[in-house]
């Protein structure tokens, strides 16, 4: 580095100064070891003597510490002139203010997700969790290995956005087969979830503040979905019919999307009529709007024919078909897709690339092998036998809720919802009561419900012992909180 050519200073003193002032500047950091003397005397092109001088004028300034054996490094802290003033520490509510202040109102208005850094305990009756040990994991194991084996970079290098192709011909081949959905494998999308097909719908499919129908009482991570790609969302009723068509035309005739779960209304758990699922393809046709049809439990039908797909209906390109492994699997699989029409497939794509790149290439490859040598399928078989035990066997023992619980539809999937019968019981209140004693049930309030309040059951996951003893538990979180509240039915 040199010193300057000026000589009107000692080169000892000149060090000094340099050395000072890179350590006032911060350039040189507390604690920083210095390199040697002799490789400082090299650098400034001095002897090493006087750059030993000029280290030991620094010791004694309170600049520089030497350890016997380590070397020379910066004190641990300035001398008391030289330190700069601490600033005032804020207190945690200005603290707080200044985040706030610097938080976007579209994260403001994320918060309310009720999923955050909660994850889901498999205890009864929590809601869409799969028994994992219902899983074949041997299986799953295998495959997995198998697939990383293989020559060649397929699953270790960048993959198309929109997925491996042997998965979306799979995807679009089980489909195809189980709901009667019409598509080619080029209009599969490989996403992680259902919350990011909905979200990449958003983004390319409406504008800032455009708008888009959700059911109420209804999912709502996917509002939120929405609500980060810009789009005002707006509640449209359910009621046993399904979606309220009409109520969404007088609130907001020229939105832009509309999501729907038809086969399995998510929470209340009514299929929509063929009538509504007319007039809301009619809807799409003449607003030039999309549907957004959630199939998320399609595969567990128990009584009656199975109810063919909305996008099967669809004979105009309106609907995009959105399914999940990740409740009929394992939710840590993050592995969904989107069956997209044809002319919006590359915006789609587009929007995958932007969000994420693609979803992980090995897990692709695994589930590809996993649905097309007859595991899925066999899988399938055998929890949709099961579940159905677990859930007349639910129905049977939930006669002890009689008295306090309407019951809704029960003839799919993995979950059933009660309303009270008497007004005003929190529902939020008798849930907590419950966790306290180990049972997890969901408030339907916690999916937007109005009016009365009612219990979400999951009905998957539990033996019959343990729905018996939870269901206790039930009973008695009602009562107290219905006591509390002068509300006993």
């Amino acid at each position: 580095m040199g010193l300057d050519v000026a000589r009107s200073q000692s080169a000892s003193v000149r060090i000094c100064d340099r050395i000072r002032t890179a350590i006032r500047s911060g350039a040189l950091v507390l604690n920083a070891r210095l390199p040697s003397s002799r490789m400082l005397a090299k650098d400034f092109g001095v002897a090493r003597n006087t750059v030993d001088g000029a280290l030991s004028q620094l010791v004694a300034e309170g600049y520089i510490v030497r350890r016997r054996g380590a070397g020379s490094f910066v004190a641990p802290s300035l001398p008391e002139h030289d330190a700069p003033p601490l600033p005032p520490k804020p207190s945690a509510s200005s603290a707080a203010d200044a985040s706030e202040r610097r938080v976007s109102q579209r994260a403001k208005a994320l918060r309310g997700y009720p999923g955050h850094y909660q994850p889901a305990r498999a205890v009864p009756f929590t809601p869409s969790l799969p028994p994992f040990h219902l899983f074949p994991r041997e299986v799953w194991s295998r495959l997995l290995s198998r697939e990383a084996a293989r020559p060649g970079s397929t699953y270790w290098a960048y993959g198309a956005s929109n997925g491996l192709p042997a998965l979306r011909e799979a995807i679009a081949a089980h489909a195809s087969a189980m709901r009667a959905v019409r598509c080619s494998p080029e209009q599969v999308v490989v996403v992680t979830s259902t919350q990011q097909a909905v979200e990449l719908a958003g983004r390319a499919l409406a504008d800032p503040g455009e708008g888009a129908w959700v059911e109420v009482p209804g999912y709502p991570p996917v509002q939120h979905c929405l609500r980060a790609a810009g789009v005002k969302v707006v509640g449209v009723p359910v009621d046993e019919q399904g979606l309220d068509v009409a109520a969404g035309q007088r609130l907001e005739p020229r939105a832009r999307l509309a999501y729907v779960t038809p086969a399995h209304q998510y929470p209340l758990g009514h299929e929509m009529s063929l009538e509504r699922r007319k007039a809301l393809l009619g809807w799409a046709r003449e607003a030039d709007a999309y549907v957004i049809e959630d199939d998320y439990d399609g595969d567990y039908r128990y009584e009656g024919r199975p109810i063919a797909s909305l996008q099967g209906m669809d004979g105009e390109g309106r609907v995009i078909y959105v399914g999940s492994f990740n409740k009929i699997l394992f939710p840590g699989l993050r592995l969904a897709y989107a069956i997209v029409p044809e002319p919006l497939v590359g915006a789609f794509v587009d929007a995958k690339h932007v969000a994420d790149g693609h979803t992980a290439l090995l897990t692709q490859g695994a589930l590809a092998a996993f649905i097309q040598e007859g595991h899925l399928a066999r899988h399938l078989r055998k929890t949709r036998a099961i579940y159905d035990e677990r859930r007349r066997a639910f129905l049977e023992e939930a006669r002890v809720l009689a008295d306090s619980l309407d019951f809704g539809p029960a003839r799919a999937g993995m979950h059933v919802a009660g309303l009270f019968k008497a007004r005003h019981v929190d529902d939020r209140a008798v849930a907590a009561e419950c966790a306290l004693s180990g049972v997890e049930v969901h408030p339907l309030s916690r999916y937007g419900a109005t009016g009365r309040g009612g219990l979400v059951f999951g009905f998957a996951g539990a033996t019959r012992a343990a729905m018996r003893s939870g269901l206790e538990v039930v009973r008695r979180a009602i009562h107290s909180v219905s006591s509390r509240k002068g509300t006993l039915a």
